[in-house]
């Protein structure tokens, strides 16, 4: 199994490509679709899977490029951002336009769930505080080495997502970064925004995971 990580627009958001030389998942495409479709196709695989760790446009504003390619892909969303991620109320104007919710849109990222997409299996951990949504992705594979954690908006390095947005909570978001400062200490860290990490790394030197 492999892992790709794209920086893409503006934001240079992190898009992750997972793939098997077969079936391949795309965990927040932000911007750029042609090069992630580009990057799919290079990895020969077909593009199975979308999976938003939150509704943010900066997260998801591929998403009509990368379906009227791969139209079978399945769009995977926790409910607390579904409501209103492709609504009026995620509007980011002039920068990017709302989106029409995909034909079966799968409201599906929940605590606990264990979602099988392309050539994995990604353990939903609920983690509020960016959003009323957020999730982050747990993916543990014989293939990798050490368990990886697609942690969208939620953990950085050195750093945490906002809160201040429509539906953020501070204390959520401290008993999200609890949570996480739980995990082994080995796990790769695969953010939204900005370079990977470790939970070990964060837990040593990251101010929010001391608190």
């Amino acid at each position: 199994m492999r892992i790709q990580g794209f920086a893409t627009g503006a934001y240079r958001e992190n898009a992750w490509l997972v793939s098997d030389g077969a079936a391949a998942v795309l965990v927040d495409p932000g911007a750029e679709p042609e090069r992630l479709l580009a990057a799919v196709r290079g990895a020969g695989a077909s593009l199975s899977a979308i999976l938003l760790t939150h509704g943010h446009l900066d997260h998801l504003s591929a998403l009509p490029a990368l379906l009227a390619a791969a139209p079978g892909a399945a769009v995977h969303v926790a409910p607390g951002d579904a409501d209103w991620c492709f609504t009026a109320r995620n509007a980011l104007p002039p920068y990017e336009p709302v989106l029409e919710p995909p034909a079966g849109l799968a409201r599906d990222l929940v605590e606990g769930a264990e979602i099988a997409a392309g050539p994995a299996t990604f353990r939903v951990l609920a983690t509020p505080g960016h959003s009323p949504g957020s999730v982050c992705l747990l993916l543990e594979d014989a293939t990798l080495p050490h368990p990886v954690l697609f942690s969208g908006d939620t953990l950085f390095a050195g750093s945490i997502g906002r809160t201040d947005f429509e539906g953020g909570s501070d204390a959520a978001m401290a008993a999200s970064l609890r949570r996480l400062a739980a995990l082994d200490p080995a796990t790769a860290v695969l953010p939204g925004h900005g370079p990977a990490t470790t939970i070990g790394r964060e837990r040593a030197a990251n101010p929010y995971l001391a608190r």
